[in-house]
């Protein structure tokens, strides 16, 4: 284990050679293998858990999937590291905006409700500016790292150089062009230093290390990092490309097939806030928490709810749960389209007309208001009950 994380081999036409690291390239071949040792055991703890969940379960089964999201990072040094876990923070936002405004203005806009008023912000832009590619951020690491002299402080020169106009990409107050870059994240700016970027997207775990790991003395070692089988391809198809894949190409693979489960997936979210910075019991500051409730888009989700109207209808389903509020001939009222008969029993109700609207196939409700009306439906059905019970009491009273 020494020789491999002091020493590389190098095999270049038919002939290897070894290599002494220098002392910086061996503490980062000592870090890449923990590294790769955690994640391997990680991933197989994972398999086997679910293995065990799953049981005799079909794999069409439904599924409930808990996903803690890691927060939003902005240290004093910023680096590759919080640079993807910003990333996937902002695609999850993504994720969140998409589920809570895109596609409630689209209901509206498929029922013909004016949605005008309501306005979010979006970081679409945001995305393009990391992921795009060959002009992303991610791209340009990724190509720099296929350069033959290929420097970090190249690659952040690009990377100004491609968004010399962006408002979201801007240079870092005190240092050049090659030595870092701010981004105007959706929850803040932060500032990237892009030193020894290159150096981790190609993950320093040479090929000496994981062969020394496959065939480890330890049993659970050989396992977690046994290569695995190579599948013949499909008819038609080649064998999967040998191109450069650094770790950065892995992350955005992974985040890819994450967000594509997330969005075939029934979305409840849940907001957790830290109720200081101080890392203590029993404080509670009022602008650590109001920061968080900022951007984590949570003010944007209420203002919508308030402006908007996020309850929402068929008619049939309306009918069916508050005609029994509807006083008045009831042969005339079920002969009328429903439609009609929803307006008319909103009316009668007294609902304020800002506090609804009717579109082709729904009737949405302003917040608070459908609770509103099932409160009255609950009082109409308690009196009923008494009335009932009253009745069956009777016979049985003493004379």
């Amino acid at each position: 284990l020494g020789e491999c994380l002091t020493t590389r081999t190098l095999t270049a036409r038919g002939e290897t050679t070894t290599l002494r690291r220098k002392p910086e390239e061996a503490v980062r071949a000592r870090d890449a293998l923990a590294k790769a040792a955690y994640a391997a055991l990680f991933d197989a703890m994972v398999e086997m858990i679910n293995n065990r969940l799953v049981g005799e379960a079909k794999p069409e089964s439904k599924f409930i999937g808990l996903l803690d999201v890691y927060g939003f990072e902005s240290f004093a040094v910023n680096t590759f590291e919080q640079l993807c876990i910003n990333f996937a923070n902002e695609k999850l936002q993504a994720l969140f905006t998409r589920a809570v405004f895109k596609e409630t203005i689209e209901a509206y806009k498929q029922d013909g409700i004016d949605a005008a008023e309501i306005t979010f912000t979006d970081n679409a832009e945001l995305l393009k500016l990391i992921e795009a590619p060959q002009t992303g951020v991610l791209s340009i690491l990724s190509e720099e790292c296929l350069v033959p002299k290929g420097s970090d402080g190249a690659f952040c020169e690009k990377v100004h150089e491609k968004h010399a106009k962006s408002k979201l990409l801007t240079r870092v107050k005190g240092k050049s062009a090659s030595q870092g870059f701010g981004i105007a994240h959706f929850a803040g700016p932060v500032t990237y230093s892009t030193e020894n970027w290159l150096d981790k997207n190609k993950d320093p775990l040479s090929g000496d290390l994981e062969d020394l790991m496959r065939f480890s003395g330890n049993a659970l070692l050989a396992e977690i990092f046994a290569e695995p089988e190579a599948a013949a391809p499909a008819p038609g198809r080649k064998f999967k490309s040998t191109a450069f894949k650094g770790v950065i190409n892995t992350f955005q693979s992974q985040l890819k097939d994450l967000v594509s489960v997330l969005e075939q997936s029934s979305l409840h979210f849940v907001r957790c806030f830290k109720p200081n910075d101080k890392k203590v019991p029993d404080l509670c500051e009022t602008e650590v928490v109001a920061r968080q409730l900022h951007t984590s888009g949570v003010l944007d989700a209420l203002r919508v709810a308030r402006t908007g109207f996020p309850d929402r209808q068929p008619f049939a389903d309306f009918c069916g749960t508050f005609a029994a509020l509807y006083k008045g001939d009831r042969d005339v009222f079920d002969a009328k389209p429903e439609k009609e008969r929803c307006v008319l029993l909103l009316k009668q109700l007294e609902v304020p007309a800002d506090k609804y609207r009717v579109g082709k196939e729904r009737i949405f409700f302003a917040s608070g208001m459908l609770s509103l009306l099932r409160e009255k439906r609950v009082a109409l059905m308690a009196s009923v009950a008494i009335l009932l019970q009253a009745g069956a009491r009777g016979p049985l009273s003493p004379a």
